[in-house]
């Protein structure tokens, strides 16, 4: 299959589109002027086809250039986004508005104009505060949603075909951010103390390669026409545990006591202390790296 990815510089993006390579599909990619592309793999460097888009060349320029040169993308996936965990900033909302809703309308638009259907979009599970249909725990979690009412336009107007995956808390071996597990292996390797919450706020976490195989089932959904699949899924541990347990799991991997100054921060304005539960689950997946095994395969153990 032809396949056209935005984020593919972020830490789901780049598994998803190294797993792509791997199965043997054609990538494009639309990327910032500013984005990393030389941190990607040699192999992603080598087998993916980068389009940067700015004022001088749209989505809609780099879409008409893909279907005139025979290679109309017969899947979107939809992972790029302004990613603030928490509160914002002032100077946050320009970026935000424009990541996470100018651009996905624009794909959107000039997908419709190019009769291109299949669809799959990145959610996260932080619009659903205190488990409700919807309330944004945030506001990046808000803008996220306000691209997914857009979305619904082009879905009853422009036929659309749709598949949202509500993504949990990820983690994978080569997870350079700020997630829980790489700010543990920071202060195991240091033995500097970190301030956390309180801790008694519930953790779903899924590995990586869980969550690859859930944009991929739903890749394939699509391009085969199943479009009784579409609609909004969770890509879930469906077992979430305190942050406390998480920790002490972890210690037991790593074999090593770490510093934590429990309730050394207060927790967040709309801390999500539980994760949504009135999900359902993407047909066809469900998770099979356990954490034991996904803090190994994250620690290089295993």
């Amino acid at each position: 299959m032809k396949i056209l990815m935005t984020g593919i510089t972020g830490f789901i993006g780049h598994h998803l589109a190294e797993r792509l390579i791997k199965d043997g599909h054609e990538v494009y990619a639309i990327v910032r002027p500013t984005s990393k592309i030389d941190e990607l793999s040699d192999n992603l460097r080598r087998n993916v086809q980068f389009h940067v888009y700015d004022k001088d060349n749209t989505v809609l320029d780099i879409i008409t250039d893909l279907c005139v040169a025979d290679r109309r993308p017969d899947v979107v996936y939809h992972l790029a986004s302004w990613l603030l965990s928490g509160g914002h900033k002032f100077e946050d909302i320009q970026g935000l508005i424009q990541s996470n809703i100018t651009f996905g309308t624009e794909l959107l638009d000039a997908m419709t104009a190019h009769q291109i259907k299949n669809f799959v979009n990145a959610d996260t599970m932080e619009q659903h505060y205190e488990d409700a249909q919807y309330s944004p725990a945030n506001l990046y979690s808000a803008t996220k949603q306000c691209f997914k009412d857009i979305m619904q336009y082009y879905v009853e107007a422009e036929n659309l075909k749709q598949i949202s995956l509500c993504v949990f808390a990820t983690y994978g071996s080569d997870d350079k951010g700020g997630r829980i597990f790489a700010l543990l292996k920071g202060i195991a390797d240091s033995g500097e103390t970190l301030k956390m919450s309180p801790g008694g706020q519930l953790i779903d976490t899924v590995f990586i390669d869980d969550i690859i195989e859930g944009f991929i089932i739903a890749g394939q959904m699509l391009a085969a026409c199943k479009y009784d699949y579409c609609g909004t899924y969770a890509l879930s541990s469906t077992k979430p545990i305190p942050l406390r347990e998480v920790v002490k799991i972890f210690e037991s991997v790593a074999g090593k006591k770490l510093s934590i100054e429990w309730g050394g921060r207060p927790y967040r304005a709309r801390e999500i202390m539980v994760p949504w539960k009135s999900y359902k689950l993407l047909p066809g997946w469900s998770p099979k790296v356990s954490l034991q095994e996904g803090i190994k395969k994250f620690l290089g153990v295993i």
